[in-house]
């Protein structure tokens, strides 16, 4: 006798695997689709007109009274600090912010610290902070530095024959260095030299670096192996340890707009040099080896860029109108493109997903999410 096939029950089983699957089916979607890419905003107190700085993780302007440091990743967790009186300048790290105003310097907590000469600039590091001052009398620079608790290291750093046009300190990989770029005017040509002063096991043991004739030196780069001087005509990549060039790759006609490290290649994203008018740029690839393996590759933008920097999965491109993405390969997918809700006027990067967006007299955070 052959057994009755209950229907009834096939039907119900088979239905109920249908939606168990379509449950399935819609998790595993939403959990790994493809999200359209999108742009929020968070507009700031900031006035398009204030000087404002991006470091250690802060954007940091000031007003008349107070100095504000917007953390780029966290607003909430932003510091506003009350300004006694009317500020010069500013430096700011991780962990060490200072102001200073014509020869007088605080660092924050501290009491204020006058220094002889006029001050011109301050640079922070993680756990030092350097002063850049001009001898009132004979128009001499020095650099005096500072640890977190305000006390001076060593004697100041004099420069006789050259004036100081950059510094900074360089904190990546547990490093605490100060780099200065200096440039001789009294020879019949302007001579370019860079120093690093080596802050972190020791009270600012120098390194010198070769001087340049044919160019000037405009920005030093680090990585954990190496050091990149970018220069008018050249950039030239020394082995972190040792002052002897590797090699250098010429970018005559180009400037710099930003660079990126990944697993050993190094990329600088270009311009042409002094061009109002923007619609081409290049991202130059370079090992880090005793040889460059450069990879050049053109991007061409059918409208005026006003800003673009690099990011981990490629590049940004700010138009008036539009954020354009391309991969580090040059391709460009157009349904990735976002439409700016506010048209940009300036726009700057913060970090690795945020960028500054000026418009008109408004400033806004901007970030992408994909």
């Amino acid at each position: 006798m052959k057994p009755k096939i209950n229907f009834l029950r096939l039907i119900l089983f088979a239905l109920v695997a249908i939606v168990l699957f379509g449950g399935v089916f819609a998790v595993f979607y939403l959990m790994f689709r493809q999200r359209d890419a999108s742009l929020t905003y968070e507009k700031l107190g900031i006035e398009a007109n204030m000087d404002y700085n991006v470091s250690g993780g802060y954007l940091t302007y000031a007003s008349s009274t107070d100095l504000i440091q917007v953390n780029t990743s966290d607003t909430k967790k932003s510091m506003v600090t009350n300004l006694p009186t009317t500020i010069d300048g500013f430096g700011v790290s991780s962990s060490i912010t200072a102001v200073y105003a014509g020869s007088n310097l605080q660092l924050r907590n501290f009491p204020t610290l006058t220094l002889t000469g006029t001050i011109r600039g301050v640079a922070c590091g993680h756990s030092h902070c350097a002063a850049l001052r001009t001898n009132d009398i004979n128009g001499l620079d020095s650099i005096v530095v500072f640890n977190a608790s305000a006390e001076a290291v060593g004697n100041a750093i004099d420069f006789s024959e050259s004036k100081v046009v950059n510094f900074g300190f360089e904190t990546g990989y547990g490093r605490e260095l100060l780099w200065v770029i200096c440039v001789n005017t009294q020879a019949s040509l302007p001579v370019t030299t860079v120093r690093l002063y080596d802050y972190s096991t020791s009270n600012g043991a120098m390194s010198y670096y070769p001087s340049f004739y044919e160019q000037s030196i405009e920005r030093v780069y680090f990585t954990e192996n190496s050091v990149f001087l970018v220069g008018t005509e050249d950039i030239i990549r020394y082995n972190m340890d040792s002052s002897r060039e590797r090699y250098r790759v010429g970018i005559y006609g180009k400037e710099v707009m930003d660079v990126s490290e990944n697993n050993g290649t190094v990329r600088f994203l270009l311009k042409p040099r002094g061009s109002s008018d923007l619609h081409t740029l290049y991202t130059l690839a370079m090992a880090e080896a005793d040889a460059p393996n450069t990879t050049m590759l053109t991007v061409y933008v059918g409208e005026n860029i006003v800003n673009a920097f690099l990011q981990s999965n490629g590049i940004r491109i700010v138009t008036r109108t539009r954020m354009v993405s391309y991969s580090y390969a040059g391709k460009n997918t157009p349904s990735a493109d976002i439409q700016l809700e506010y048209p940009a006027d300036t726009a700057l990067k913060l970090n690795d997903s945020s960028f500054l967006l000026v418009s008109g007299d408004d400033c806004y955070i901007t970030t992408r999410e994909s």
